[in-house]
């Protein structure tokens, strides 16, 4: 059985007999700001946290912060599970520290409202970060309103249909549409210009 077998189903049973923890190998790569591989080859998601894709806004700040914390360590995985695409998403603790908190706290990533055992320490790191406008929640990547006067339409992505839609300013529940460039949502200087980068125009706006 192969190491990366071995790590899947040994995270499944672990999971079925309810154990704590999973000593992990050293991190071996660095894959973006919330997902790395472990010496087997198995990739490891950190629970709990979404941090930005590398090419999004503070992407690569939060994929080289995530290095300096792990990268070449030793990790111990507690909590772990494995997804549908077969990765482990555990909370990550190196040096007796939680991994997931540490990113979140210093806004290189947001809660997703999970977490298991740890999720309301998560919840308050984010609150932390949002509250001092860190990393993904400040001026550069999180606008409530447009930095240039010329370009005000909205690029949102709708949450309740998966997909990416702009808003004009004549449309309900502009005022309430807080960019999150962190998301790869942005603000677009005309209609046709976001409709070529692949957005739609909203389903309530007339």
């Amino acid at each position: 059985m192969t190491g990366l077998k071995k790590l899947v189903v040994g995270v499944v049973a672990a999971a079925t007999l309810s154990l704590p923890y999973f000593v992990g190998e050293n991190v071996k790569d660095i894959k973006d700001g919330d997902t790395f591989t472990i010496g087997n080859g198995q990739l490891i998601r950190l629970y709990g946290l979404d941090a930005p894709e590398p090419l999004n806004c503070y992407g690569s700040e939060a994929t080289r912060r995530l290095s300096e914390l792990i990268l070449g360590k030793k990790i111990v995985l507690r909590e772990p599970i494995v997804d549908h695409f077969r990765r482990v998403v555990a909370l990550v603790y190196v040096d007796g520290k939680l991994v997931n908190e540490i990113m979140i706290r210093e806004g290189f990533g947001h809660y997703d409202r999970a977490g298991q055992s740890e999720s309301q320490a998560l919840r308050e790191a984010n609150q932390f970060a949002r509250a001092n406008k860190l990393g993904i929640y400040g001026a550069e990547c999180y606008q409530p309103d447009p930095p240039d006067p010329k370009c005000v339409i909205k690029g949102n992505y709708d949450r309740d249909k998966y997909a990416w839609v702009y808003l004009r300013p004549d449309c309900p529940y502009y005022n309430k549409t807080i960019i999150e460039k962190f998301k790869g949502e942005r603000y677009f200087c005309s209609e046709s210009e976001a409709q070529a980068a692949g957005f739609t125009k909203a389903k309530f706006c007339k």
